[in-house]
């Protein structure tokens, strides 16, 4: 009976090494880190599926993955479903029509994936990323981040998320340009610009800055660059945005015949209303379809008129969300016309929508009755002018402005009225649409009291 015990008690301490020994060849932190993976698959609000895409046509093919949010919330998952397959199906139409304008016969390779880089209960990061090979190996790669609002469904641009930074671009900006000179790198300083519409990742303890194409054949350079959190003042919070009050699908016509190549994207605006919906769907709608007809028309004449021009007339139509919230929808719908010559025409119309009411509101409605608006703004954007002068002499004599008019164009965005002006308008060609930030603290003692909330 003696000779058992010490036999089982032999196996006893047998047993206990040997599990000691496979123990110590197991990572114990990997296990840890499959555990909390798990645990975090499991938690995550948003689920993804994918849609496959592939096209092969004489001069284009396209591999695409096209993602699908699940959310609980299903307005803020229609929003930001819609957001990502505008985006994607856009890229492969541009192209296409871009293959179809050359004369050559090569073939272009497109393929498009995509990355969930960051997550939680009130962010989700989602990176698109597109590789565009051409013939001879050469190639660009770009990528589109878009961070979300989970519980608005507004996308978060760069300013949104260093709002507290007031001189975040010229941080971001410094910390680059000496990031380059440190490594004598010989990056086009030309392409780096920041603002509110600067691409970036979330990573961690900071973001990610990239400028597009980030990387391609030409250069060995990637345009990417790591920006630590710690180099801002003020600490980064989180971000709160109003809820979207607009649902916006896109609506695409395509057409390339012998005389134009077309792609023409139509907003459809979606409001709890459904009288004000279709109120601003027509008016738009109607708008677009006249250009697009008109383009047609004239495409045929251009090509009557001058046969023995191979370029086809191009007419396309494409629009930008400036502001979803707070009662008031602000979009801008941008045509572009190319009938031969040097450059194209860009021409924008922006829709300031109340969507308590449905009114197309003009800059006047906004402000109160016997208030001198024109005063305070030409003199801002005057001293805008000034500005652009100061920080480039080759811009002096390049504006000729005088006064903002009873009809003017403008859009709102974050706590701003951006007025803007058509080409040839009181600039060149070269400055594009001149566009003037006037912030609300600038105007806030003018506007309506109905008015004063939308600037948030």
């Amino acid at each position: 009976m003696k000779s058992l015990k010490h036999f089982l008690k032999y196996k006893y301490i047998l047993l206990v090494i040997i599990m000691i020994t496979i123990f110590s060849k197991i990572n114990i932190s990997n296990i840890k880190d499959e555990l909390q993976t798990n645990l975090y698959q499991g938690l995550k609000p948003v689920k993804v599926t994918e849609e496959k895409i592939k096209i092969n046509e004489k001069k284009l093919l396209v591999n695409a993955k096209m993602p699908e949010i699940h959310y609980s919330n299903e307005e803020v998952e229609r929003y930001i479903n819609s957001y990502i397959r505008r985006n994607i199906n856009d890229s492969i139409n541009h192209q296409r029509q871009e293959s179809q304008l050359n004369k050559n016969n090569t073939k272009t390779n497109i393929n498009i994936n995509y990355h969930i880089v960051f997550e939680n209960k009130s962010l989700l990061n989602i990176v698109i990323y597109k590789e565009i090979r051409y013939e001879d190996n050469k190639f660009k790669q770009e990528k589109d981040s878009y961070v979300f609002d989970l519980n608005t469904g507004q996308r978060i641009f760069l300013n949104n998320l260093l709002k507290d930074n007031e001189d975040y671009e010229d941080i971001i900006y410094d910390y680059i340009m000496d990031y380059i000179k440190d490594n004598k790198l010989k990056f086009n300083r030309n392409k780096i610009k920041i603002d509110k519409y600067t691409s970036y990742e979330i990573i961690d303890e900071g973001i990610n800055i990239y400028f597009n194409p980030y990387k391609s054949s030409k250069e060995d350079l990637t345009y990417e660059f790591k920006i630590p959190f710690n180099i801002f003042k003020n600490k980064i919070k989180m971000i709160q945005t109003s809820n979207i009050i607009a649902n916006i699908d896109t609506q695409t016509l395509t057409k390339n015949n012998k005389y134009i190549n077309s792609i023409i994207n139509i907003p459809i605006i979606m409001t709890d209303n459904k009288d004000i919906s279709k109120h601003i769907n027509d008016e738009i709608t109607n708008s677009i379809m006249k250009f697009f007809n008109e383009s047609q028309k004239q495409a045929e004449e251009y090509n009557n008129a001058l046969p023995e021009i191979e370029n086809k007339f191009v007419a396309n139509v494409d629009f930008d969300v400036k502001k979803n919230s707070d009662n008031i929808l602000s979009i801008l719908i941008k045509y572009y016309k190319y009938a031969g010559g040097a450059h194209g025409y860009y021409e924008n119309t922006a829709y300031n929508i109340d969507t308590t009411n449905g009114k197309i509101l003009t800059l006047d409605n906004l402000f109160k009755e016997g208030i001198d608006y024109k005063k305070v703004i030409n003199e801002e954007i005057r001293m805008q002018i000034e500005e652009l002068i100061k920080s480039d002499e080759q811009n002096k004599g390049v504006y000729e402005f005088k006064s903002i008019d009873d009809k003017q164009k403008f859009y709102i965005q974050d706590d701003n009225i951006v007025v803007y002006f058509d080409l040839y308008n009181i600039a060149p060609y070269a400055a594009g649409i001149p566009e003037f930030i006037i912030n609300i603290n600038k105007i806030d003692h003018m506007l309506k009291p109905e008015y004063k909330e939308i600037f948030k």
